[in-house]
């Protein structure tokens, strides 16, 4: 059977589930009682932590029961199951299980765990109970095979750029019992995603719990914030349970109002009646793909007449210009980038390669030196090599605007830019067409607002530390 990249499982998947939360996910489906004739599976176990204290937890009841060890090793054979695809990782689960049983002088197990990837087994036994913490691997780092497998196959991945851990919820959601009970440890961020809207829909019909860890690093090398969602099969719940655990915030959300992001708050975007998007535009700045061949920092050129000269090339000022980024605005740091266009009465043109050369061969030989690494970014089709790899923002970037970042820590710093500036990392936000009520310095003055910050704080995805992503229809979202 076919499996992921070692890259992807090296970096992405030997994340395993700290014994604290492997109790709080057994305990928010009521795995500890009762249990001995129910199913249960864990789909991703790695070295064995959930199935560890699940397999603990079933000699524990078996033997309240007074089950003998016979009965008890049967019990194990038929009602636990799991799944592995890293054989090193198998290995130790299995080795680590017997080590369990063996110190309760139970015979040896032959156990339901399989090397195998879950997500294409051909397993289709109803589960009492369903609980893991699945790979934590997005789009980006899935190997092309796997994208279209998923795609594919599992209807939440059908569009767009899904995270790997909305296919093991689908179909353990479908694995699930008439009265089945499920519980994940997940990533918050699917939550609030774009991408995620299907997966949330198939989800929000069963879900009943969000137990969400707002403040908490579970995994120390991981930069996400985590939760864990509870499903039941049997319940048909109109709301759910909301809860922060680091602030013992509780709220139940009618399942109503969960339909685009999920925001859990009663009091969200009460700012106002006006919408900021029919007023600003929110955009995304110049995409080159390869930064390195474009952004030039006054570290490293010199200016002379008519020219910046970089190593030993001098290039024309005159396709140079001012740029940004939010960190580096924030840090007083000079830059300049390559603009291998032009605009007349405001359209943009194109060069043609031979034009570029000829006007400007101090630019042209200095975009050569990346030449291979140009060639082999994943740039629009109609591209040439020398020219950004995104170009749906070069013709309405020449303007007055605002730059925002696309991650705020603590505060919301705005910078304002003339129209000769081309940044390249953020957002920025320009005056909507037939907007004349407000300017730039009152739109910067709203998004440095209390009442911003605290819109963001419930609509933001949550990453490392304090930091959240908010996205352009955030922004145009927000009241005031």
């Amino acid at each position: 059977m076919k499996k992921i990249s070692e890259k992807s499982i090296d970096n992405k998947c030997q994340i395993f589930t700290p014994k604290n939360y492997v109790k709080e996910l057994l305990d928010s489906i009521g795995y500890r009682k009762n249990i001995t004739n129910k199913t249960i599976l864990e789909n991703s176990c790695g070295n064995g932590n959930i199935l560890i204290e699940i397999v603990k937890r079933y000699i524990h009841e078996a033997c309240e029961l007074k089950y003998s060890k016979e009965k008890i090793k049967i019990g194990l054979e038929k009602n636990i199951y799991g799944f592995e695809i890293d054989e090193k990782q198998f290995k130790k689960c299995i080795f680590n299980l017997n080590h369990i049983v063996k110190k309760n002088n139970i015979e040896k197990i032959e156990w339901k765990i399989y090397n195998e990837d879950y997500l294409k087994s051909e397993i289709n036994i109803k589960f009492d109970f369903i609980v893991g913490n699945p790979p934590y691997i997005n789009y980006r780092d899935l190997p092309s095979e796997e994208r279209i497998f998923i795609k594919e196959t599992y209807e939440t991945c059908k569009n767009g750029k899904f995270d790997y851990c909305y296919a093991f919820i689908e179909r353990s959601i479908n694995l699930l019992s008439n009265e089945g009970k499920m519980s994940y440890l997940i990533p918050s961020s699917i939550f609030k995603t774009v991408f995620g809207k299907k997966l949330r829909i198939f989800m929000n019909q069963y879900l009943v719990q969000i137990k969400d860890y707002t403040k908490e690093k579970i995994f120390d090398n991981a930069l996400v914030k985590s939760a864990i969602i509870v499903i039941d099969k049997s319940c048909n719940t109109r709301q759910v349970c909301y809860l922060d655990i680091n602030s013992d915030y509780k709220i139940y959300i009618p399942k109503t109002r969960m339909k685009e992001k999920w925001i859990f708050s009663d009091e969200f975007n009460i700012g106002g009646n006006r919408r900021f998007g029919d007023y600003f535009q929110v955009s995304h700045v110049v995409a080159t793909l390869f930064n390195k061949a474009y952004v030039i920092s006054k570290e490293i050129y010199d200016d002379i007449e008519g020219y910046y000269k970089v190593g030993g090339i001098k290039i024309e000022k005159e396709i140079v210009m001012s740029t940004s980024s939010p960190r580096t605005w924030r840090y007083d740091k000079m830059e300049k980038i390559i603009f291998p266009y032009k605009y007349i009465n405001n359209q943009l043109i194109k060069f043609e390669e031979d034009e570029l050369k000829k006007l400007y061969p101090g630019a042209f030989a200095y975009l050569s030196q990346f030449k291979e690494d140009l060639i082999r970014r994943k740039s629009d089709k109609n591209s040439k090599w020398f020219e950004y790899g995104r170009t749906q923002a070069l013709s309405k970037i020449r303007c007055e605007k605002l730059l925002i970042s696309t991650i705020i820590t603590d505060k919301v710093h705005v910078y304002k830019l003339t129209e000769e500036y081309i940044p390249y990392a953020g957002m920025y936000i320009s005056i909507r067409k037939g907007n004349q009520k407000y300017d730039l310095d009152f739109a910067k003055k709203i998004l440095e607002s209390e009442n911003f910050m605290n819109y963001i704080n419930k609509i933001g995805i949550n990453i490392s530390g304090s930091s959240l992503r908010i996205t352009s229809k955030d922004i145009e979202g927000f009241n005031f």
